[in-house]
């Protein structure tokens, strides 16, 4: 391995950064980026220049669909694949045999030489005679909801040695996969442009109305708008969601009018839950808080950010009046909204039950049409709060739950949560902490999902310790799917008298408790209002709607139901809390 650095100029104190290469087998380092080698992320010269290759891909497939078909033979190829397995979601079916015959017509087993040259018969076409490196391709034909059901388990029960996820990102971590697996997003190309112009024209029609309604009330019209646009979508719009951010802010310095002299502005960011990429949401998963976001800082880039940061701390070091210009105190009128691109609703209720108080508008990349939509939050949250009053009166429990209008986590920190709490073994318990003998103990099923990666076994054991700890017994169901008429047989008492299952918490969906709950004969909780239901959790969303109500007002909306399954700031229920990134099932002794 060789080292180059750069040389260090005499008047920075601060040394350049090493640019490390590692030497090829048989050659020398590379120096220089139009190096003919290839690494092992390059795709080489001879899937690059296959024409062939190409032609059928721009013949066969759609062309607005990327399905990195170059890529996924380079690494059929360099892995030395050879039992294939595809993974499709329903949408994307209809294109799985096509993608199948493509590799494995055109994947070989392929070797890079010792010493690649621009003139080597190894950067040209494999020949016929080479041998075919898929010996076996399989297609999953399970339905495929989301990331989450990525299936190596049962690629690896096939035999498989690599599995291609296509249209989803990547949320269970290749380290926890049980074969080697690649995500194929499948981006999708869109008119931009076009989605654009409706958030344009829609928002010009109502300030040309607004400003109507003004003169006719005899009123100054006052300044121009300024739209706050959060811009979201799914993984497979996630180059467009950005594009259109950017286009939406070429306007930020010049205001939009139409022929009649109506003019509005834009701003617009794109938002992140992370780890998901930037304004990427699930089902299940969303930005949060972005009614109460300091938005003009948001607008900033992360450098311009640092050096904000630095100048207020230098300001308040000195005693000196910040100067720095907030954006927030003009006397220009702001309306915050989430432009969301998507060809259905899933994935935006998911922002809208994280943001109740934002107006939403959907663009149709399909339809071409941008429609606003609307989430009865009330009314789910009554919903939601009615099951998890049937579970505690089903387990009589009587602790006050803890209410509040602090984060969802901000009682539960790493560490210091329940699961945590019963590590001990049972014996070293007091005996006030016992739980009460089986005959007088309720019993509480918890459903592990098995579509894929759906459950995760690590929050299936913190649920498992969270209800022994309090005395309640559990039975453990795994289902694929979970259907009311399923958990009817499974919830009924038993002929030799026993009471049966009272109610049920799933590990596999959250959005199933939260849109299907209340059609099931037993309550179905999510791990997260298991949680609220012990009293686990200081939130005050689920209570603040005891009676229906036809008008969604400002406290009704205050605080918002968690989406956070996905997100590195979630508590104890979500998968990227703590151990809970190992996905392993824990004992807690209990």
């Amino acid at each position: 391995m060789t080292t180059e650095a750069e040389p260090s100029a005499a008047s920075t104190t601060k040394a350049a950064p090493r640019i490390i290469r590692r030497k090829k087998k048989g050659g020398s380092a590379t120096t220089s980026s139009s190096s003919t080698s290839t690494s092992g992320n390059d795709i080489p010269p001879h899937i690059q220049n296959n024409t062939q290759l190409h032609h059928i891909i721009s013949t066969t497939l759609p062309k607005d669909y990327d399905f990195e078909i170059l890529k996924t033979i380079w690494r059929v190829e360099n892995s030395n694949a050879q039992h294939v397995a595809l993974q499709f979601p329903e949408g994307l079916t209809m294109y799985a045999s096509t993608i199948g015959d493509i590799l494995v017509k055109f994947a070989y087993r392929f070797q890079p030489a010792p010493t690649l040259q621009p003139s080597s018969e190894e950067n040209k076409e494999p020949p016929s005679t080479r041998p075919k490196a898929i010996q076996s391709l399989s297609i999953l034909g399970d339905v495929t909801y989301g990331a989450c059901c990525i299936d190596d388990l049962s690629a690896r029960a096939l035999g498989c040695d690599l599995l291609v996820h296509y249209g989803h990102s990547c949320l269970v971590p290749l380290t926890c996969t049980v074969i080697p697996c690649l995500y194929v997003f499948v981006e999708i190309s869109v008119d931009v442009q076009h989605m654009v112009d409706c958030v344009h024209m829609t928002f010009l029609q109502e300030e040309k109305d607004r400003r109507q309604n003004k003169s006719q009330e005899g009123s100054d019209d006052g300044p121009a708008r300024i739209i706050e646009a959060c811009v979201m979508g799914t993984v497979q719009f996630r180059s467009a969601v950005i594009e259109a951010a950017q286009r939406l802010n070429s306007d930020a310095d010049s205001s939009t009018s139409s022929s009649e002299g109506d003019e509005i502005k834009f701003e617009a960011i794109v938002p992140q839950a992370k780890p998901l990429s930037p304004g990427e949401t699930l089902g299940c998963t969303a930005p949060s808080g972005l009614a109460q976001l300091d938005f003009q800082n948001a607008l900033l880039s992360p450098r311009e950010r640092r050096e904000r940061k630095k100048q207020a701390a230098a300001a308040a070091a000195t005693g000196a009046v910040d100067t720095i210009p907030s954006g927030s105190a003009d006397s220009i009128p702001r309306e915050r909204v989430m432009l969301f691109l998507a060809d259905g609703r899933f994935h935006l209720e998911a922002a809208m039950i994280s943001n109740p108080t934002l107006r939403a508008l959907r663009y149709d990349p399909y339809s071409k049409t941008l429609t606003e939509e609307r989430y009865e939050t009330v009314k789910m949250k009554r919903l939601r709060r009615e099951a998890i009053m049937a579970v505690r009166k089903s387990l009589g429990i009587s602790d006050p739950l803890k209410r509040g209008g602090g984060s969802v986590a901000s009682s539960v920190q790493d560490g210091d949560d329940i699961a945590n709490s019963v590590l001990q073994p049972q014996q070293q318990r007091s005996s006030s902490s016992r739980p009460p003998s089986s005959a007088s103990r309720k019993t509480m099923g918890i459903i592990l999902g098995t579509l894929g990666r759906q459950g995760n076994p690590a929050i299936l054991s913190r649920l498992r310790s969270l209800l022994h700890s309090r005395g309640i017994q559990t039975i453990i169901v795994l289902l694929s799917e979970i259907f009311p008429k399923k958990l009817e047989m499974l919830s009924k008492p038993t002929s030799s008298g026993g009471s049966g299952v009272c109610a049920w918490v799933q590990v596999a969906c959250p959005r199933l408790s939260i849109d299907w709950g209340h059609y099931f004969c037993v309550p179905v909780l999510s791990p997260f209002e298991l949680y609220v239901a012990f009293g686990e959790v200081e939130n005050a969303a689920l209570w603040v709607a005891e009676e229906e109500k036809t008008d969604e007002t400002a406290d009704d909306l205050t605080d918002q139901y968690p989406m956070d399954f996905y997100t590195k700031s979630g508590g104890p229920w979500t998968n990227y809390y703590d151990s809970n990134t190992k996905r392993k099932v824990l004992s807690y002794g209990v």
